[in-house]
C-alpha cells in the first residue's frame, strides 16, 4: 500500500474497523432472517440493473421496475445486492419489494487504493455478480496502455473465477511498443480483441465473445467502456466523456455499474472508471500463482518459500528465467510492484535491477 504516516495510518485503519464493526453487527441483528434470504434457485426473478443508496431499478417481466430491500435485512439496498443479481420480488399495490437473493454463481470485488470524497481508501467494493465474462478494457493511447493495470485486474478476476478477455480500444491509435506488450498477454493464452468505436473497428468480433453471457466491463477511466457499450447496443444515449487534457486521464463517467441487454440472454454490466486498484489482501506467497509463467520456474528455486524478491538470483530460478529473458520484463516488474505493495517496501528498483540488462536498466521511482 501508498506509504502513510503514523496518524493518518491509524485514522484510515480506525475508519476501516469501524465500519465493518457496523456491517457485522446489522448482520448479527437478523442473522435467522438473512440467512433465509438467499435461495438456491427460483423459476420467475428479476435482474438488478443499477443499484441506489436504499433502493434498486430491476428489469422484471420485460419492464424496469424500482424496488427496496425487505425492511427485516437492516441493510441499506446497496450493501445487499449488486448489477447482475437475481432476485424475487414481492407486489404490494404498485410498491416492489425484494424478498429473496438467488444464489450467485459469482461476485466481483475490488478495493481501490486512490480515496475519494465518498469512499476511504483500502475499502472494499462489491460490484457485480453472476458474471459469466469479463473485459478488461484498455486503450492505445489517452490514457495510454498500462499493463501494470492489466495484471491487477487478471488478478482480481482470476481469484474471482471469471474467465477474461482484453479489449485494445482506440486500437486506430495502437504503436509497435503497444502489440508488443499485448503479445505478452496472447502468448498467455489471454484473448485479445482490437477495437475502435470511432472507426467501426472490431465490434462484431467482439459481439461473438459477448453472445449469450452476462459480460462486465472494467478498465481505468477514460478508455472507452460506455463507448463500447453505446456501440454495441447501437445506441449514442449512454453518457460517454473525452481524456482530461491536463492529466491525460480519464475522467470518471459512469458513477454507479449499469446493467444493459442488448441482445436476448445477452447483456453488458458497465462499471466506473478506477485509477488504480489494491491487490495488498493478496497473501506474499499467493501471489505468484496469478503469473502463470513462473509455473515451470518457481518449483525449481532453492527455497520452497521463495518469493522470488529479495532472494539472491543464484537460488531463485524465477529470477534466472527474468534475467535470460525467459519471463517478460514487464510482468516480472509488474509482480514486483505488486509485491512492494503488499509487503510495504518503497522501492523495488533494486530488485529489478539485478535481472535486468544493462540496457533497460530501471530508474529508481
Amino acid at each position: 500500500m501508498p506509504h502513510y504516516n503514523a496518524y493518518d495510518s491509524f485514522k484510515i485503519k480506525k475508519s476501516m474497523e469501524k465500519k465493518q464493526r457496523a456491517k457485522a453487527k446489522a448482520f448479527g441483528k437478523k442473522k435467522e432472517e438473512i440467512d433465509g434470504f438467499v435461495v438456491e434457485s427460483q423459476d420467475k426473478y428479476g435482474v438488478v440493473i443499477e443499484v441506489r443508496y436504499d433502493e434498486a431499478y430491476i428489469l422484471y417481466d420485460g419492464e424496469i421496475i424500482l424496488a427496496k430491500l425487505r425492511k427485516d435485512i437492516n441493510l441499506v439496498c446497496n450493501q445487499v445486492v449488486f448489477p447482475g443479481d437475481k432476485v424475487i420480488l414481492d407486489k404490494n399495490s404498485d410498491d416492489y419489494t425484494i424478498i429473496h437473493l438467488v444464489k450467485r454463481t459469482s461476485l466481483l470485488s475490488r478495493t481501490k487504493k486512490d480515496s475519494t470524497r465518498l469512499n476511504d481508501v483500502g475499502i472494499s467494493k462489491n460490484i457485480a455478480s453472476n458474471v459469466d465474462l469479463a473485459v478488461i478494457v484498455v486503450a492505445a493511447k489517452e490514457p495510454p496502455l498500462h499493463p501494470k493495470f492489466i495484471d491487477r485486474y487478471l488478478m482480481i478476476l482470476q481469484n474471482s473465477n471469471i474467465p477474461t478477455i482484453i479489449c485494445l480500444n482506440k486500437c486506430d491509435l495502437k504503436s509497435f511498443e503497444d502489440e508488443e506488450v499485448l503479445d505478452i498477454y496472447r502468448n498467455l493464452g489471454i484473448t485479445v480483441v482490437e477495437t475502435s468505436t470511432y472507426r467501426n473497428i472490431g465490434i462484431e468480433e467482439l459481439k461473438s465473445f459477448l453472445k449469450g453471457k452476462q459480460a462486465i466491463f472494467v478498465g481505468n477511466s477514460g478508455v472507452g467502456k460506455s463507448s463500447l457499450t453505446n456501440a454495441i447496443m447501437e445506441d449514442d444515449e449512454i453518457k460517454t466523456s473525452h481524456v482530461s487534457d491536463k492529466s491525460k486521464r480519464g475522467r470518471h463517467t459512469t458513477t454507479t455499474s449499469k446493467y444493459y441487454v442488448w441482445d436476448e440472454d445477452s447483456s453488458i454490466i458497465d462499471t466506473p472508471g478506477i485509477r488504480s486498484l489494491d491487490v495488498s489482501t493478496f497473501s506474499p506467497i499467493e501471489i505468484q500463482d496469478y503469473f502463470p509463467e513462473f509455473n515451470d520456474w518457481k518449483d525449481k528455486c532453492r527455497y520452497n518459500d521463495c518469493l522470488h524478491f529479495n532472494e539472491p538470483s543464484d537460488s531463485c530460478l524465477v529470477k534466472q528465467g527474468v534475467a535470460s529473458g525467459l519471463i517478460s520484463h514487464d510482468r516480472y516488474e509488474s509482480y514486483l510492484r505488486i509485491m512492494s505493495d503488499v509487503l510495504n517496501v518503497k522501492d523495488y528498483s533494486g530488485v529489478l535491477n539485478e535481472v535486468l540488462p544493462n540496457d533497460v536498466k530501471k530508474k529508481s521511482r
